[in-house]
């Protein structure tokens, strides 16, 4: 999860970009949103705060295609 949010504040606030499709889910989802935030958006992406939710599942465990002690 530590990571998820250090990229999306860099992307937010050091880049000041939003490389991760942010935009292209609000143009989908939320099209007059979009229709008036797209000539800047950019500049609302740096500002707007970000929720997450992350869920995750393990598909297996252990030692897979580590060698066999002989």
């Amino acid at each position: 999860m530590r990571l998820v949010v250090n990229t999306t504040k860099k992307m937010q606030k050091e880049f000041g970009v939003d490389v991760g499709g942010f935009g292209n889910q609000l143009r989908i989802q939320y099209p007059n949103v979009w229709k008036n935030v797209k000539d800047n958006w950019d500049e609302k992406f740096s500002e707007i705060p970000i929720t997450y939710d992350v869920s995750i599942t393990i598909k297996d465990y252990g030692m897979i295609g580590s060698k066999k002690n002989k």
